[in-house]
C-alpha cells in the first residue's frame, strides 16, 4: 500500500518538474525584447527623425536615414555620421559622446578654392598647431588636426578601413564648423556644420540599428 503511494507521489513530482519547466520556457520565448529608446544615439538606417531651426533660414524637415557610418580616431575616439535624405538634399548628421552628446548637422559643402588658405597653409598649421582664416565675415580658429579612420555602413573590418587626415575650425560664437578632410587619394572633403541642440531633433522611428 505504502508503495504505491509512494509511486504515486514520485509520478506527481516529475510531472510537476516538467511542467513548471515548459511553463518558464514558453514564458521566455513570449517575452518581447525591451524596445529601444526613441533616441537619436538609436536610430539606424530606415529611421525617420524631424529636425526643427536649422541653419541660418531656420528650416524644419523630416530626414529619412540611409545609413550610419562610423569615424574612429585612436584606439578610443569614436563616432558615427547619419546620412539622410531630406526629400530635396542629401543630410549629414554627426553624433559624438564628450562629457555629453554632441550633434552637428553638415550644412553645405565646400570647395578649397573657396577658403582663403592652401595646402601649404594646412600644413603651417600643423607645425605650429594653430591658424585662423576669415570666410564670409566671420573667423574661424584651428581646434585641432590629426588623422582618423572611416568605416562605411558600420563595417568595422579591415578591408572596410579608409584613412584622412583632417583640421576642425571654430568659429568665436562656437556655433559653426568648417571641417577640412584629406583622404588618401589626395581628395578633400570640407563641410560648414553647425551644432544641433536636444530641442531641435525629433526622433519618428528607429529603422534598423547599427
Amino acid at each position: 500500500m505504502w508503495s504505491i503511494i509512494f509511486f504515486i507521489i514520485v509520478i506527481l513530482g516529475i510531472a510537476m518538474f516538467f511542467w513548471q519547466k515548459n511553463k518558464q520556457k514558453k514564458s521566455t520565448e513570449t517575452t518581447p525584447n525591451e524596445p529601444r529608446e526613441l533616441s537619436l544615439e538609436n536610430v539606424g538606417p530606415g529611421g525617420v527623425i524631424h529636425l526643427m531651426n536649422v541653419g541660418p533660414n531656420m528650416e524644419e524637415y523630416d530626414v529619412t536615414i540611409l545609413s550610419k557610418s562610423i569615424y574612429r580616431e585612436g584606439s578610443s575616439n569614436e563616432w558615427h555620421e547619419l546620412e539622410g535624405d531630406n526629400g530635396k538634399q542629401k543630410v549629414w548628421i554627426s553624433i559624438e559622446e564628450d562629457d555629453g552628446l554632441d550633434v552637428t548637422l553638415a550644412l553645405r559643402s565646400l570647395k578649397l578654392r573657396e577658403l582663403p588658405i592652401n595646402r601649404a597653409d594646412l600644413d603651417r598649421m600643423d607645425e605650429t598647431a594653430e591658424g585662423e582664416f576669415e570666410f564670409e565675415g566671420q573667423t574661424y580658429y584651428l581646434e585641432y588636426s590629426t588623422e582618423a579612420s572611416f568605416f562605411a555602413n558600420g563595417d568595422t573590418s579591415a578591408a572596410n578601413e579608409s584613412f584622412f587626415y583632417y583640421w576642425e575650425f571654430e568659429n568665436e560664437k562656437e556655433d559653426q564648423f568648417i571641417t577640412i578632410e584629406e583622404w588618401e587619394n589626395g581628395k578633400f572633403e570640407i563641410t560648414l556644420s553647425v551644432p544641433l541642440k536636444p530641442s531641435q531633433i525629433k526622433v519618428y522611428s528607429l529603422g534598423n540599428s547599427v
